[in-house]
């Protein structure tokens, strides 16, 4: 793994670093297009981008540290400031409470907004994933004799024996997301659908990932990362129930 791509006196170029802002810009682009295409103002895209980028990072750090508080407790500083340890979805919990907040001060409407972002969100997190890999920041999987293996010898968290690598794993189902969302937009369906199937298959693939990661087990024996995947999957599920019922009374009707 190249977890420093580039290192000149004080300028460093990390992989995880260089990926991440390429999953942000990839996903800005894709955002606008939609915004464009949904009759949204497209000048919305920026306003989320700034905003969630930050969130995003600050939310995965206290999702991270929540996970691993007895690390925090043993070396607080070392952990908030280390280019380690970013949990995804807690960069997706606190981004979705600030965008939502925006997209209603812009009087826009928040699942219709949502929607567009779908395959934005999607494409993003699969990028994102490689930068985990690239870095080898500590994300991995188990160890493994198979042939899906792999060593991070040189990443930030060095790791000599083979582990499942997990970012792999994701960014593969994240990159399926994008190009079955980029299908299901084009159909005539009801606000909020594209973003609830979003959920419900981001909360399945993790949900499902997670027992072949080195996270901690916490309540029933499921990570912190499976219960939040599991809110994903219920929100996603029920959100298309609703959705479902309320067309049927609008056809019955």
């Amino acid at each position: 793994m190249y977890p420093i791509l580039f290192n000149y006196k004080i300028i460093t170029i990390g992989s995880y670093g260089l990926l991440l802002g390429t999953a942000f810009y990839i996903a800005f682009l894709i955002a606008e297009r939609e915004y464009k295409i949904k009759s949204i103002d497209p000048e919305l895209a920026y306003k989320l981008l700034i905003a969630v980028i930050p969130s995003a990072i600050i939310g995965a750090k206290i999702f991270h540290i929540l996970e691993n508080l007895d690390e925090f407790k043993a070396a607080p500083f070392e952990m908030i400031f280390s280019g380690a340890g970013l949990s995804v979805y807690g960069g997706f919990i606190l981004s979705f409470i600030i965008a939502i907040a925006i997209i209603k001060k812009n009087k826009e409407s928040v699942l219709k907004v949502f929607d567009a972002s779908s395959p934005a969100m999607a494409i993003g997190y699969a990028i994102g994933r490689l930068g985990c890999h690239a870095s080898g920041d500590g994300c991995y999987g188990i160890a493994t004799e198979s042939i899906f293996g792999v060593a991070y010898p040189n990443g930030i968290v060095p790791v000599s024996i083979n582990v499942f690598p997990t970012p792999l794993f994701e960014s593969f189902f994240a990159f399926i997301f994008f190009m079955v969302l980029l299908k299901l937009r084009k159909n005539n369906l009801k606000e909020g659908t594209l973003f609830f199937i979003y959920l419900l298959l981001n909360g399945v693939a993790r949900f499902a990932v997670e027992f072949i990661r080195l996270n901690p087990k916490t309540a029933l024996l499921l990570t912190q990362a499976q219960l939040v995947a599991i809110c994903f999957i219920l929100i996603g599920l029920v959100g298309l129930f609703v959705i479902r019922s309320r067309a049927s009374v609008e056809k019955n009707g």
